[in-house]
């Protein structure tokens, strides 16, 4: 039992010589030195770029953050100084929407960044640094490679998920200075995401049991720090859906519709020799569960009026269904039509 204590007191000794040493290489800062900030971010002003075109039964994604993330960097560095959550909710007298909390920081120059925290789809990595935080979707499962390319061609893109909408607020040289009382801070946030409407012409709907689509060309990230896509030559995959078009001049009406989010398509002219591949690839299950499969050239479409003022890529061509062989033509389950009045 003596050694056992001898033991146990050595133990407690280096236990508080380590902590003394830990405590000489990271001193203390006395809470008193801190400022609290009131950081008040408006996120009602989110320009929705895909408005006006959707029927009722495709519904406009609301940009309405629950939570949002604030960070203070050093400006040199780019390292963290100190991070919050705020989730208050507010309106102000103007009818705007805002969102506001409470961050303890020391005296000095920051960076500052907020963005939503609330996106299931859109992921962040590198938070750690101004320059190296980055927002990314994850890559689609292997399963579903396999309806739009081959898994033998090496230099087919990846795929990933369509994101969420981002809204982002930066400032840059916000200065906290030496003061007892409370410091606000207002900034306003807008999303990094780009919103299109798309539509292709349809024939022999009622054959389809579900679509999906694949958008080439397409960038898969986006720095925050300076809001510069990364030009990796990708695409994202995103649901179809089916609705009508009344405007169309033909008794069928029929079209396949959706509404999806990228962080935005790749220049047009980021190198002189590189070749555009904006194309979009449509994928339909029939009701016997066969495969239809149409590709289309983007280019001309993304370079339309439509395309550059109201983010509507409208496609006039039909993509056809084949009728199923012999006499029993069964029709789809579980995929409704969409009635209603596309306005263009």
């Amino acid at each position: 039992m003596a050694i056992d204590k001898k033991v146990l007191r050595i133990a407690l000794m280096l236990m508080m010589l380590f902590s003394l040493v830990a405590c000489e290489r990271r001193p203390l800062v006395d809470p008193s030195e801190r400022v609290r900030v009131k950081v008040v971010v408006k996120v009602n002003n989110v320009r929705n770029v895909t408005t006006g075109i959707y029927n009722d039964r495709i519904p406009v994604p609301r940009i309405s953050p629950n939570i949002m993330r604030v960070i203070f960097f050093d400006p040199e560095t780019g390292a963290v100084a100190t991070q919050a959550f705020i989730a208050a909710k507010g309106i102000d007298a103007e009818g705007n929407e805002y969102l506001e909390g409470n961050v303890s920081v020391l005296p000095g120059h920051y960076d500052m960044m907020c963005y939503n925290f609330d996106t299931p789809s859109t992921l962040i990595t590198g938070d750690n640094n101004w320059n190296s935080i980055m927002a990314y979707t994850r890559e689609i499962d292997e399963s579903f490679y396999t309806r739009f390319k081959s898994k033998a061609d090496a230099n087919a893109p990846l795929i990933y998920h369509e994101p969420d909408h981002l809204v982002l607020a930066r400032e840059h040289d916000v200065i906290i200075p030496n003061h007892s009382e409370l410091i606000t801070i207002h900034t306003e946030a807008h999303s990094i995401i780009d919103s299109y409407y798309i539509q292709i012409r349809l024939v022999n709907g009622k054959y389809a049991s579900n679509a999906s689509a694949v958008l080439t060309d397409v960038s898969p990230s986006v720095r925050l720090g300076d809001n510069e896509r990364t030009q990796e030559h990708s695409g994202i995959y995103f649901e179809m859906q089916r609705s009508i078009d009344p405007r169309i001049r033909t008794n069928n009406q029929d079209v396949l519709c959706a509404v999806f989010n990228t962080f935005g398509k790749l220049p047009a002219q980021s190198e002189a020799s590189r070749k555009s591949e904006l194309f979009v690839s449509f994928n339909i299950i029939t009701a016997t569960g066969e495969q239809v499969e149409m590709t289309v050239d983007m280019d001309s479409i993304f370079q339309t009026e439509d395309a550059i003022k109201r983010h509507w890529l409208l496609i006039d061509k039909e993509l056809v269904i084949p009728k199923p062989g012999g006499a029993f033509q069964p029709s789809a389950e579980g995929w409704d039509i969409l009635e209603g009045v596309v306005d263009i």
